[in-house]
């Protein structure tokens, strides 16, 4: 059921969506949503929608830490995270831009095993593409 709703969720936003280069291109505030969505259904393939080609991932307890790792290969790491850690709650705690190019954010991720924060850095590509740049998941 939480597939499905996410699923919905995706085609609903899809009208928001501009292509450039073959990929949708989701403005700011719709892929705020979207990784919102992700972290509380635990859908890493609607989370790699937002990945940049490469991008940084930390994932604290877990010993994972990579600079330039490929986004197909983060979405894998990113599936086993939530098959590991099931949600169960995702809020933002704080979201802020240092330029219409830049934005930063910081969630609380609560799962059935543990509390995490998120951090994320959001950068618009050169086909004004917003994607994730850098993902930190720390226990809290």
């Amino acid at each position: 059921m939480k597939n499905f709703l996410g699923l919905i969720f995706i085609t609903l936003l899809s009208s928001y969506t501009i292509k450039t280069d073959g990929r949708e291109a989701l403005g700011l505030n719709e892929v705020s949503k979207v990784i919102s969505e992700s972290f509380r259904f635990g859908n890493s393939e609607m989370l790699s929608s937002c990945l940049n080609n490469e991008i940084e991932l930390i994932i604290d307890g877990d010993r994972i830490e990579y600079q330039n790792l490929p986004a197909n290969t983060a979405k894998n790491i990113l599936n086993s995270f939530f098959k590991k850690n099931p949600p169960l709650s995702f809020s933002y705690v704080y979201q802020g831009a240092n330029s219409t190019a830049l934005k930063y954010c910081i969630g609380n991720y609560r799962s059935k095993n543990n509390d995490y924060l998120v951090y994320l850095l959001i950068k618009k590509d050169k086909n004004d593409r917003f994607l994730i740049n850098t993902l930190q998941l720390k226990k809290d």
